[in-house]
């Protein structure tokens, strides 16, 4: 049976899995789509040869929380579980993934969140998503399914591969299912905004905070001069904090109500729906190098989020993507495709191939997955 276009192979077991990727030149992993546009099992008796190009395959029967063990602040759970899903169990026992996954509202499942690597603002507090990786099962190119890491957070047996998956885009193999640790919900919380006159400035309180020793959950600058903070701590203690930080910037700040929480980033880089058109691109930054990446932006129309959480800029870029290659070039920089269509989702970012071809021949022999450095846009990079 070919793999009709448009269409994915729906494998109910591991051994079925197995053979897809055995049996196939190339594999695309897809998370939870339309029943109708998936292909039910490999059929007959033993695996097909698959010919066409690309063998698509879901991973919507791999859907259940395997293990949660709320007292253990742990949970295990297959690679096409919807995050919100997992976000909702935890909150039913008063906890949560720390590191803020986006855009889970959007059906984006746990394996895809990991494939991505994508962690948001709210991660400045305890850490970003390979941070809470316990362990992680997967299928690599030649069919093996290998257990790596545990379900413990006590755990440092063997090479930390669990960490690798974050953000590989799916280009060693195929997760299918995944350990994290979790962490309880604080009783209370506080949003808060500081209006200043000018980005520089609001960029000096922006740094002057992050290295404070102040406890935030989130702490985020727009281009227009206002920072974005998220207190989260015990009963009765939100006016004394806000009361320090205040002294501590010496400008007065405003509470936020939860409508001009929902309204007060574009949608763009809201994190919770992807644009509609464009990219949207994550810029790994550091404190010091947000002045120059916000003057290089500055004449274009972009609409963008710093974010000291995972220390990065969240950039919807309409432009062409060699525009931005050649910018982030010039600052030293790179940046990661998290939404939009592009060729890889990797820009100017050249540092890592030489570690990435080590792993992905030791994983993916045969490049069966996504390939993050293809040769023939090598060259549009280093322009």
């Amino acid at each position: 049976m070919e793999n009709e276009p448009n269409k994915a192979f729906t494998p109910n077991s591991i051994k079925e899995m197995q053979a897809l990727v055995r049996e196939s030149n190339s594999v695309r992993v897809l998370g939870r789509e339309d029943p109708s546009e998936t292909l039910s099992s490999v059929e007959g008796p033993g695996p097909p040869k698959l010919e066409a190009p690309t063998t698509h395959i879901s991973l919507s029967a791999f859907n259940q929380i395997v293990e949660y063990l709320p007292e253990e602040y742990t949970i295990t759970v297959q690679a096409g579980v919807p995050a919100a899903e997992v976000q909702a169990a935890l909150a039913a026992e008063g906890q949560y993934l720390p590191f803020d996954p986006p855009f889970s509202a959007e059906g984006t499942t746990v394996g895809a969140m990991i494939a991505k690597g994508l962690s948001g603002p709210g991660s400045f507090r305890y850490g970003i998503l390979r941070d809470f990786i316990l362990g992680v099962n997967f299928i690599d190119g030649i069919g093996n399914h290998s257990h790596t890491g545990g379900k413990v957070v006590k755990n440092a047996a063997g090479f930390d591969i669990p960490k690798l998956m974050s953000g590989s885009y799916g280009s060693f193999g195929i997760i299918t299912e995944a350990s994290f640790k979790v962490f309880p919900v604080a009783p209370e919380s506080r949003t808060i905004v500081f209006n200043y006159p000018s980005f520089q400035e609001a960029h000096e309180a922006f740094v002057s905070l992050g290295r404070s020793r102040f406890t935030l959950d989130i702490l985020d600058l727009d281009s227009k001069g206002r920072l974005f903070l998220k207190l989260a701590g015990q009963p009765g203690s939100m006016d004394q904090r806000v009361e320090a930080i205040e002294s501590h910037l010496t400008h007065q700040s405003d509470t936020l109500s939860q409508e001009c929480i929902d309204s007060y980033w574009p949608e763009s880089v809201r994190l919770e729906t992807p644009p509609q058109s464009g990219l949207l691109v994550k810029i790994p930054i550091n404190p010091l190098t947000i002045f120059d990446l916000e003057s290089a932006l500055a004449p274009y129309s972009t609409e963008r989020r710093y974010s000291i959480g995972g220390y990065v800029c969240w950039l919807h870029w309409n432009n062409s993507i060699e525009k931005l290659s050649a910018l982030l070039t010039q600052l030293n920089l790179s940046g990661q495709v998290a939404c939009g269509d592009a060729e890889t989702p990797l820009i100017a970012a050249d540092s890592q191939k030489s570690f990435y071809r080590r792993l992905k021949s030791a994983f993916d022999p045969e490049d069966k997955f996504t390939e993050l450095y293809p040769t023939a846009l090598q060259p549009a990079f280093n322009e």
